[in-house]
């Protein structure tokens, strides 16, 4: 069946750039697509940088996107503790810009296990033991273990580096258990506040993305549709270990003004 979509909730490494490296046609879809009227929001599990960062980053490539275009895994998370969370003990192992982001939010960071509210893991090139003890600790003294993200790796030029899920898979198998709470992909926080920002209805919006576990399974999950971008983490043949997938398969992100097209 055709649907018009009016919003568009793009990944980003692996589905409009690989690290500093636009995938190829990607900002003349882009201005293509914004002239027809259709808005967009850069939705990312990326937590080591503030959404404005990423928005700087993305108009530096190419990508002309304001602050209110991006919304990250970081931004739900802050988004929470904003809320019925304000003023809690976090223990945050994470880059810089997410611990002065959680300060920000109105919470007070911990290092003592014996003090702490929430432990949330990020992606943190920083990682120790002395870190993973502390967070083990916490978290068997009571503290809620929350999570960025799960992505065990993320892409950039020639492959893929390390990404958040594997410092969450270290806290978890020393805690026995896996977190209390993830916010970015594939949970649905994220596409909450990219709608509430496009103002438009779910079914109004298609997520485009390269990652079945993340982008595909998070449209499911927030009832959206979706299209798996070739470019990133999947490629075709891996759709047959899924039972689950999306409703278009695009060799790369140059193909959805055709997508578009076709179901005007």
């Amino acid at each position: 069946m055709k649907k018009k979509y009016l919003g568009i909730l793009a990944d980003l490494d692996g589905t409009m750039n690989r690290g500093r490296e636009l995938i190829p046609g990607a900002d003349v879809v882009y201005r293509r697509i914004s002239k027809r009227g259709l808005r967009w929001i850069f939705i990312s599990n990326n937590a080591t940088s503030l959404a404005s960062d990423l928005a700087r980053r993305i108009t530096d490539l190419g990508i002309p996107v304001d602050d209110g275009q991006v919304v990250t895994s970081a931004s739900a998370l802050m988004q929470a503790l904003s809320g019925e969370y304000r003023g809690a003990r976090i223990m945050v192992l994470g880059e810089d810009k997410l611990i002065g982001g959680v300060r920000a939010s109105g919470c007070e960071i911990s290092i003592d296990p014996s003090a702490t509210d929430i432990v949330v893991v990020a992606k943190d090139t920083g990682f120790t033991y002395d870190k993973l003890e502390r967070a083990y600790l916490a978290i068997r003294n009571g503290a809620r273990f929350w999570a960025t993200n799960m992505d065990p790796t993320f892409p950039v030029p020639g492959g893929f580096l390390p990404g958040a899920g594997s410092i969450v898979a270290a806290v978890a198998a020393a805690a026995g258990r896996p977190p209390d709470r993830v916010f970015g992909k594939p949970s649905p926080d994220i596409a909450d506040i990219a709608l509430r920002q496009m103002d438009l209805a779910a079914e109004l919006c298609l997520v485009v993305g390269d990652r079945m576990e993340t982008d595909i399974l998070f449209a499911r999950n927030a009832r959206l549709d979706s299209a798996l971008v070739l470019t990133g983490a999947t490629s075709r043949s891996d759709l047959r270990h899924y039972s689950y997938g999306p409703d278009y398969v695009l060799e790369s992100i140059t193909e959805l003004e055709t997508l578009l097209d076709s179901n005007e």
